[in-house]
């Protein structure tokens, strides 16, 4: 799915990969370019594609129904994004109790003015690319993060039980705070949504390099050589990616 107004173009692309059975990632694409939206759900069977679709589907209809004119200010407009997205999953828990544990992560892009608005919650990443150079925008909010925030060491903090596990993250009943940022526009930009599908599989420098290309190949071409090489390097986990790109 590709899109593009004058100035800018962006695309998502999502595949099951080539082991798992389903695929739990959600995405969306506002069709004007306002805001893009991605999940990455988890709940065992069928709970993880339920949590990240009720999520998608939330955040979506709040944005939709703001006075783009006159947003709130960006953590306002994060907080009301994950709790209309908390909502959607504890009115669906409360009818499907075997499904109590799902949850999902999420990333929201929302051009404000002349500024983009970052949210994250959970290990799905946001990338920039500006002046030939890849920044990862987000932190991955795992209990491994969060003890070296504590003082812990890289070692200490990767030997730890339940390292890799999500210490935030979108829930039924319960509200996590999500990460936000601001970061003013700059012609060139290339933005990069995608759950860890992708990044577990393509490591930083190839990504940099298909980017790179985005300009002159598109939007749509991008999102299609990413996810191919996280397919390529084994495609172990569901795969979804995004990129905006101005122009």
């Amino acid at each position: 799915m590709s899109t593009s107004t004058g100035t800018l173009s962006w695309a998502g692309i999502t595949h099951t990969g080539r082991v798992r059975a389903q695929n739990q990632d959600n995405f969306y694409l506002d069709p004007s370019g306002r805001f893009l939206i991605l999940a990455d759900g988890m709940g065992g069977h069928a709970g993880g594609e339920v949590a990240s679709l009720l999520t998608v589907s939330a955040v979506q209809q709040h944005l939709e129904s703001l006075d783009w004119n006159d947003l709130p200010p960006a953590e306002e407009l994060a907080d009301d994004c994950v709790n209309s997205a908390v909502d959607a999953l504890s009115t669906w828990v409360d009818t499907h109790e075997h499904q109590k544990d799902l949850g999902t992560t999420l990333l929201v892009w929302v051009r404000s003015g002349s500024k983009v608005i970052l949210m994250s919650l959970g290990d799905s990443r946001i990338y920039l690319m500006r002046d030939s150079q890849l920044f990862q925008m987000t932190l991955d909010q795992v209990i491994e993060s969060e003890l070296r925030k504590r003082g812990a060491s890289r070692t200490q903090a990767a030997r730890s039980p339940g390292a890799a596990y999500l210490s935030r993250c979108v829930l039924a009943k319960k509200i996590c705070p999500p990460d936000v940022m601001e970061v003013e526009i700059r012609t060139g930009d290339i933005w990069l949504l995608c759950s860890d599908g992708l990044t577990r599989e393509v490591e930083s420098a190839e990504i940099e390099t298909i980017l790179s290309e985005c300009p002159a190949a598109g939007a749509q071409v991008c999102v299609e050589k990413l996810l191919k090489k996280a397919l390529d390097h084994g495609g172990r986990d569901n795969v979804t990616v995004i990129a905006a790109a101005f122009q």
